[in-house]
């Protein structure tokens, strides 16, 4: 079993690191995004809700912009002592495991952080603002390709 243990943890690090390199790149997306291109898509579909609607979600964005970008720091530095993790000599599998569940917490906080600022900017719009919404993230659905649901 021990070639073959070795290589099932070897997929599955590479799985573990694909998902996270994805996780990275939604991130760097949405950064570019905001920061580049402020009159496209802020913070995705919320971003193109039209007039006092936009500038509601802009002020939640806007005081909740520090944690979100602490998140992000916290989620990238736990993401290269993975990678470093990963190809430290010699192998250290709890050390991996370690580094990467690690890794998943930070990438969870950011998430549970963009939900949470979601969450308090739509409780902030009117029904019809948040029908557009509700429609801007079923047309975004449609355009991606589905993701298993938990």
């Amino acid at each position: 079993m021990g070639f073959l243990g070795g290589r099932w943890v070897g997929w599955a690090l590479i799985a573990s690191l694909a998902l996270n390199l994805f996780l990275a790149g939604v991130v760097g997306v949405r950064y570019w995004r905001e920061h580049w291109q402020p009159e496209r898509a802020m913070m995705g579909p919320m971003g193109r809700i039209a007039g006092s609607g936009r500038a509601k979600v802009k002020a939640v964005m806007d005081a909740r912009q520090q944690e979100i970008r602490e998140h992000s720091r916290e989620f990238r530095q736990a993401r290269g002592d993975a990678m470093q993790a990963l190809a430290a000599e010699p192998f250290d599998k709890a050390r991996v495991d370690a580094a990467f569940i690690e890794a998943r917490r930070r990438a969870n906080a950011m998430s549970e952080t963009m939900q949470s600022a979601m969450i308090e900017a739509s409780a902030q719009l009117t029904a019809e603002e948040r029908k557009a919404f509700r429609e801007r993230l079923a047309e975004r659905e449609r355009r991606w390709p589905q993701q298993p649901r938990p």
